[in-house]
């Protein structure tokens, strides 16, 4: 029975001095017992499936001053603040200042996010964009997150971190550092292609690049003070420097694979009339075969037997779990391996926003179950 039938049924019993002085009593109890129990609904949050307080933007506890307040204390611009905020709606987020403060939370509620684009967009191309957007929002906090601690001195450099010494002709061969000295590095000496050290002289100036932690790079000038023998093991000793340069921030997330691609060179060439010459670009018809070795949104590293050099253009067919993509690029840099072939460093030029979008899911574990 409602409250209010039950009031007018007794408003109009009939008046009969006691039978009235009755009824006044029996509904001063009901309309006391309405207001406490409106009173305790309100302080309990009135059932809210969230389980969170209520608010003035959503009955399920969202609050929407308060999530684009934290979303800009985080350092988003106010348009990747609003294109998440519906998100935040829809998946009910009761506490944004603990969301975006929190990584493990944050990673997924970027998650659910994918997923709601995916199972709510009007249409594939809507989808595709949204991610897009999606994608672009969480590269931004990766790179905030990564501004850590600057590397000034070689000093500072741990045992085995990883280098890459650039010799004459732009090529590049990895090392890692086996000991940090007090009059200089103790690194792996560098190799030809049959694996044989290459056994720089005294005084041979070098250029010498690494990452710290994040995706921060560093560069710095050196050059080979000596040889020493650490057990059986010769290695070769380089200068210290202090004054090592931070390069620009990797933009994009990276991720390694292991996985099996191909790739075609591509030639390009300049066709037409003196002063109104195009380049024309031409995928030769040779395959080649290889192994993707990393990924990332801004291009991908690929292992091979038949690396080409760097400034050749190259199409390239890979798949990271969501179908055979396609993306066309530039090798950067070649790094010879010790034993055959090398690694190619290759910077997309042209990928489709479904490919990109296939990329980044993988990177971030997105299409994951």
């Amino acid at each position: 029975m409602t409250t209010m039938p039950f009031i007018a049924q007794l408003l109009g019993a009939t008046e009969n001095p006691t039978t009235t002085r009755n009824t006044t009593i029996a509904l001063i109890v009901v309309i006391g017992a309405i207001v406490v129990f409106s009173v305790i609904r309100r302080l309990t949050g009135g059932g809210s499936s969230a389980g969170g307080s209520s608010s003035s933007s959503s009955g399920s506890g969202f609050n929407r001053g308060a999530f684009r307040r934290a979303g800009k204390d985080t350092g988003l611009s106010s348009d990747e603040v609003r294109f998440l905020e519906d998100y935040g709606k829809l998946l009910k987020v009761t506490n944004p200042d603990f969301l975006f403060k929190n990584q493990a939370k944050l990673d997924a509620f970027f998650k659910d996010v994918f997923r709601s684009i995916e199972q709510y967009s009007e249409s594939e191309s809507a989808a595709e964009e949204r991610k897009t957007a999606l994608f672009q929002v969480r590269e931004h906090l990766n790179q905030r997150h990564s501004q850590g601690s600057q590397v000034s001195s070689t000093r500072q450099l741990g045992k085995n971190m990883p280098l890459s010494f650039l010799l004459k002709g732009d090529e590049s061969y990895p090392s890692s550092v086996l000991q940090v000295e007090a009059n200089g590095i103790a690194a792996e000496p560098p190799h030809d292609p049959y694996g044989e050290t290459i056994r720089l002289k005294r005084g041979t100036k070098l250029t010498c690049f690494f990452y710290a932690k994040g995706r921060q790079g560093y560069q710095f000038e050196t050059r080979v003070v000596g040889w020493e023998l650490v057990g059986a093991k010769e290695v070769m000793i380089v200068s210290h420097s202090d004054a090592v340069k931070a390069l620009p921030a990797r933009r994009h997330m990276r991720k390694e694979i292991k996985a099996p691609c191909g790739f075609y060179r591509v030639a390009v060439s300049m066709e037409g009339p003196k002063g109104k010459e195009k380049k024309k670009a031409l995928v030769e018809k040779i395959p080649y075969s290889g192994s993707i070795a990393d990924i990332s949104a801004g291009g991908i590293g690929i292992q091979t037997a038949n690396p080409l050099a760097a400034g050749e253009f190259i199409k390239i067919e890979f798949d990271t779990g969501a179908g055979v993509q396609s993306a066309f690029g530039k090798v950067v840099r070649m790094n010879r391996l010790r034993t055959t072939g090398g690694i190619m460093h290759i910077q997309f030029v042209k990928i489709t926003r479904r490919s990109l979008n296939a990329i980044m899911s993988f990177v971030y574990g997105y299409g994951e179950r």
